[in-house]
């Protein structure tokens, strides 16, 4: 394996405890050399340890014959996977030493979501095996990503490794058991111990103590006795695109302002050279760039304004979260231009960003080497340590992941995050599969479906359909719940849907799911709250009744108000069904061959 530099115990003592660390000495009256540090950095990697296929496997590396990217024509090569990754750092790395010396000087860093949201063999077993990946890549750090709270503040310390009890070796209760049901984990060499680097988490506040819930922020030494301190931070929307429920004992705060509180705590500790790992990012407006963009047209987004309120001792920006590729160079009041940068999704980037540090002030001199570039992750070499992880996983979730549950009469999509803004079949029919899974007397007798999008990951092929496939529908391991609610709250959900152009907290539009029957339309030119036409609504055509009750079928994550539909935490009397992907396994077991249902619920006036 690997080292990481720093045992966690250390990175907390450095970040709950003044006056540790050295002040840099003043500058010595002989020249003193540059020092050159390297920093490789990924973002949003989801579990992605095997290779992947189709679009997600690929990128385009030129242009068609007409000059312009993104058609048929692409000259597109295979990229990602950890083995790939691991082999693609190494090669920057031994690379950056051989041009500098043989400086070891560098470090592989994270920007969150490195898991979660995960495919089946690593999902399955609660990202474990993604967690002994990124251990035996040498990751050195990363940020937390709002995807590190899907399973709630107490699974995120246990995979972090800030809890040493959390966790059992003892796995033979786990002889006999299908795959994945009772989370039965790895043995001798795959036994789990948690993250062997810190995941930072500055703006996370720990409601009992007031201060951030794991450290905010991670020192490395670098040659001549200076120091480059990361400080990580999470989106401050994480509590609406997470379930409530797991995050009760942490608030969220403002990025900047605690990126800033720890710049200034660690200047007073004579650092210097700061970076920030960000999960926040913006979007990129040109649509001719290249895949592999090494530049900055048009950067709009959370990331823009969060650059701006950054105290200028910042010396660059490693963000994430909107799955972007770029590499800018922004504005700073009062200093040089800042790097910001971000290297797509899954792992088919890295970025390797080049820095110098002054030796003399311990700052990064922004005008001598001082850029960033995203480099492809081939894969024409591979790291056989990591490959024999993955391969380990891979074989140990194959039987489950291959058995074949029903069949698909047609493609049922489209799963993303381009179309949340829309209805689309495949959400649809996780609600229907959900409403069936519930139809029971037991459960209430339940008459409609809702599932948010954003819990609707991939598409369904055509043909035969596996365990596997459906658990990578809905990877989040939620559970179907019935509850009731009134007409009126019914109605207050749907307008929850509509919160885009500051419209609402969540500021997006994002089209539930729903069973089928149901029906309603809606009209953006009204007012945030009444774009819902209220006589509209109706159930098998017969129209919603305000003051009536109704018993609705969602899974937990929107039962406990996630991302926005805070509306459905109004609900009463709910009852826990089974696994959401049990659901939908059961659906396909009843209903085969299944063909995609419409998205016509929702019409737009």
């Amino acid at each position: 394996m690997r080292r990481t530099r720093f045992s966690l115990a250390a990175v907390v003592a450095v970040a709950t405890t003044a006056g540790l660390v050295a002040v840099p000495s003043a500058a010595q009256a002989a020249p003193k050399p540059s020092i050159p540090v390297q920093l490789i950095a990924m973002n949003d990697f989801h579990g992605r340890i095997t290779p992947q296929s189709g679009a997600d496997g690929s990128l385009a590396t030129a242009p068609g014959p007409d000059g312009a990217y993104g058609t048929t024509d692409d000259v597109t090569t295979p990229v990602g996977g950890a083995a790939h990754i691991a082999a693609t750092v190494d090669a920057l790395q031994a690379q950056f030493a051989g041009q500098n010396g043989g400086s070891t000087d560098s470090f592989f860093v994270g920007a969150g979501d490195l898991v979660s949201a995960s495919p089946f063999e690593s999902s399955v077993y609660k990202d474990e095996p993604t967690i002994e990946a990124l251990n035996a890549m040498g990751l050195d750090v990363s940020s937390v990503g709002n995807h590190e709270f899907d399973r709630g503040t107490e699974e995120l310390r246990r995979i972090s490794g800030a809890t040493d009890d959390s966790y059992t070796d003892d796995v033979t209760a786990c002889e006999g058991v299908v795959v994945g049901v009772d989370g039965c984990f790895g043995t001798g060499e795959h036994a789990f111990h948690g993250t062997e680097f810190p995941y930072l988490a500055a703006n996370v506040i720990s409601r009992e103590t007031g201060e951030p819930m794991l450290p905010p922020y991670q020192l490395f030494d670098v040659a001549g006795g200076q120091k480059v301190a990361l400080i990580g931070v999470v989106t401050e929307t994480t509590p609406t695109i997470v379930s409530p429920t797991g995050i009760t004992d942490v608030q969220f705060v403002d990025e900047a302002e605690a990126v800033n509180r720890w710049t200034h705590e660690l200047k007073k500790q004579g650092i210097r050279s700061i970076g920030v790992l960000v999960h926040e990012g913006g979007d990129v407006t040109d649509p001719n760039a290249a895949p592999t963009a090494n530049g900055c047209t048009g950067l709009t987004g959370p990331i823009v304004d969060l650059n701006t309120r950054m105290d200028k001792q910042v010396d660059f920006i490693v963000s994430a979260h909107s799955h972007e590729t770029y590499n800018c160079l922004l504005p700073v009041r009062g200093s040089e231009p800042r790097l910001v940068t971000q290297a797509g999704f899954y792992g088919r980037l890295v970025t390797d960003i080049r820095l110098t540090i002054n030796p003399n002030t311990g700052d990064v001199d922004r005008r001598a080497t001082y850029a960033a570039t995203n480099v492809p992750v081939s894969r024409t070499a591979v790291d056989a340590e990591v490959k024999a992880i993955v391969d380990y996983w891979n074989g140990r979730s194959a039987e489950a992941r291959n058995r074949v549950v029903g069949s698909a009469t047609a493609t049922i999509g489209a799963a993303g995050s381009a179309n949340r803004a829309t209805e689309q079949p495949i959400v649809n029919l996780v609600a229907q599969a959900q409403l069936e899974a519930l139809s029971d007397p037991a459960f209430g007798s339940p008459v409609i479906g809702f599932t948010n999008p954003g819990g609707v990951r991939t598409n369904i092929a055509a043909g035969e359909v596996t365990y596997g496939e459906l658990f990578d529908v809905q990877p989040f391991g939620n559970t179907v719940n019935a509850l009731t609610l009134t007409g009126a709250q019914i109605d207050d959900v749907l307008e929850q849907q509509f919160q885009a152009q500051n419209a609402g907290p969540r500021n997006s539009q994002l089209i539930l799911g729903t069973s089928q029957g149901f029906a309603y339309s809606y009209d953006l030119d009204l007012p945030y709250g009444e774009r819902v036409i209220d006589s509209s609504i109706t159930i098998n055509g017969t129209p919603l009744v305000p003051t009536q009750e109704y018993r609705v079928v969602a899974n937990s994550f929107l039962v406990g108000g996630g991302d926005g539909f805070t509306a459905f935490t109004g609900g009463t009397n709910v009852a826990t069904g089974p696994f959401d992907v049990d659901a939908l396994v059961a659906y396909f077991a009843t209903r085969s061959p299944v063909s995609p249902p419409p998205a016509n619920h929702s019409t737009a006036v």
